[in-house]
């Protein structure tokens, strides 16, 4: 079922609905796909990696993309997509900026964008204005669940999709999700790895499991994020089904720089990895061996944090 796009409805940008507001996957279906020009003078709001893929689009359609507005102080797209498509272009991203007014009634014909403070409401005095006929949007993406909810999958209030064991089941035994409606992912890759297993795993429930009377397990691990880490998929382990290895993968909560990823038994540390930098724009991942949680007596709960030393 994939993802959506966040709507100009959900951000409250005060002004008028003229034409030239697209999302940045609407516009980028536009040039690629239809052969339409979305607008030549451009501003982004938003950091996503499609709007960053956009920036550099448009550039090579001979559009002048003006500026990057980003409302958080760090990126939401990969790092390379900002060095690649911005950096090369030289199109500034102002962090901490966002749009605070819209110009024009039948077509858009300027934008204002003011910085932000930490409540991330305009700070007076700071507002830039911005002639331009197109704004595009990149501001996050939703996973699609309206068919989960009918389904009565338990949803993480987190990252807006299914809550899922090592198998990729949801609550509701023999419904499996992955890819972008189970969180939204930054690198096609992990979708894929994700999507194997699921569907491996969907069909040997469908092999061994369907129409009997299989007992739960009692050794379901519970999986925690906190302290910087926002979320893990998945968020909990059966012993009994997991292969010898399983990926953990989750995003942070704000930009760590010379920090420690720590994955906690119970309450005892037993990873602890130095990463240099890690940004909410770019998923992490721990892999765990089947083995080594065997042989931990007593474990209840597998805690991933984040740690300064």
């Amino acid at each position: 079922m994939g993802c959506r796009e966040r709507p100009r409805g959900a951000l409250n940008i005060p002004g008028y609905r003229p034409a030239g507001i697209y999302s940045a996957g609407t516009a980028q279906r536009l040039v690629n796909m239809e052969g339409y020009m979305p607008g030549k003078k451009v501003v982004i709001l938003g950091s996503g990696d499609i709007g960053l893929i956009m920036a550099r689009r448009m550039t090579f359609e001979g559009a002048d993309v003006q500026v990057v507005a980003e409302v958080m102080p760090y990126s939401g797209g990969l790092k390379r997509n900002i060095v690649q498509c911005l950096d090369d272009y030289d199109i500034p991203l102002k962090l901490s900026h966002t749009v605070i007014d819209i110009e024009g009634k039948d077509r858009l014909t300027g934008v204002t964008i003011a910085e932000v403070g930490p409540d991330r409401k305009p700070i007076p005095g700071t507002e830039e204005h911005y002639d331009c006929d197109t704004l595009l949007l990149s501001v996050g993406l939703i996973p699609e669940n309206e068919l989960s909810k009918q389904a009565h999958v338990e949803l993480s209030p987190i990252t807006s999709g299914p809550i899922v064991d090592e198998s990729f089941e949801t609550n509701i035994e023999g419904i499996f999700a992955c890819g972008n409606v189970l969180h939204v992912h930054d690198l096609v890759d992990y979708v894929s790895e994700e999507a194997g297993n699921a569907g491996a795993n969907a069909a040997k429930y469908v092999k061994e499991r369907y129409g009997k009377d299989i007992a739960k397990s009692e050794e379901i691990i519970k999986i925690t994020a906190t302290d910087g880490a926002r979320y893990t998929v998945p968020s909990s382990i059966d012993l009994a089904k997991m292969d010898d290895k399983l990926t953990i993968r989750f995003r942070v909560g704000a930009v760590y720089k010379d920090s420690y990823i720590s994955v906690y038994f119970n309450d005892e540390r037993i990873m602890h990895r130095k990463k240099q930098v890690m940004a909410p724009g770019e998923m992490e991942q721990v892999i765990l061996q089947k083995k080594k949680l065997e042989a931990f007596d007593g474990l209840k709960t597998i805690t991933v944090k984040i740690e300064a030393e």
